[in-house]
């Protein structure tokens, strides 16, 4: 799986000795692009099989001023191929609806309320989970070059007995230099890896189909600094 470079314009840090903490501008809307691909190999008894997707999506967030944010989709496309053909379902029913959550100065996410998805998206990826692994957590100390940290997020789900999510995501950062974006203002670069680990059942006609999934990502963040 691949994430793409990203900006947060949304964290700060109050001082150089400081925790560094996001902040969301208060009556503002911020902007992401989000490129998430993936390639998964099955090895079945009659031969490899290759399965791979795409998910490419313009989505915005905007709060009260609190740390309640309230994000949807502007723009969203979707695209699989497996052995039966490629598959690129419309996604125009999804835009502007609202996922809502808590996100801690530290970065961590609560759900609250989550979208429904027609059935010609939900069969192909579950977008309910857009925001459970989307911001990277920050240090408890300061946000200086060479600093290293790590965390775990978790979450679970069950719709019915044989109707079941379970996701695990190990992330490990390193923050590599201090620059300085466009206009002068100052970031600094932050690596990261990430190691997933999917679980999940649904029902079928007359059986239960279980799927297992493990993947690794890694990338580089730029995340621009206030001081205040």
């Amino acid at each position: 799986m691949l994430k793409p470079l990203a900006i947060l314009p949304a964290l700060t840090m109050q001082l150089a000795a400081q925790q560094a903490s996001y902040r969301f501008p208060p009556r503002d809307t911020l902007k992401y692009h989000e490129i998430t691909e993936s390639r998964i190999e099955l090895h079945p008894p009659r031969g490899a099989v290759t399965l791979t997707s795409r998910h490419d999506a313009k989505i915005a967030l905007a709060t009260d001023g609190g740390d309640t944010v309230t994000a949807w989709y502007e723009d969203l496309t979707l695209s699989s191929t497996t052995p039966q053909g490629e598959r690129r379902p419309s996604t125009g029913v999804a835009l502007h609806l609202p996922f809502r959550f808590v996100l801690t100065r530290a970065g961590q996410v609560t759900a609250l309320t989550a979208p429904s998805f027609p059935p010609e998206i939900a069969s192909q990826t579950d977008l309910t989970h857009q925001f459970e692994d989307f911001f990277i957590s920050l240090p408890s100390s300061a946000l200086r070059p060479r600093a290293t940290w790590a965390d775990t997020v978790e979450s679970s789900t069950t719709g019915s007995p044989r109707d079941t999510y379970q996701a695990r995501h190990i992330r490990r950062y390193r923050a590599l230099r201090d620059t300085v974006l466009a206009g002068g203002v100052a970031a600094i670069v932050i690596a990261f890896e990430q190691e997933i680990s999917v679980r999940s059942s649904s029902p079928m006609q007359n059986a239960a189909l279980r799927r297992r999934a493990w993947c690794r990502a890694s990338g580089t963040d730029i995340s621009t600094v206030s001081r205040c």
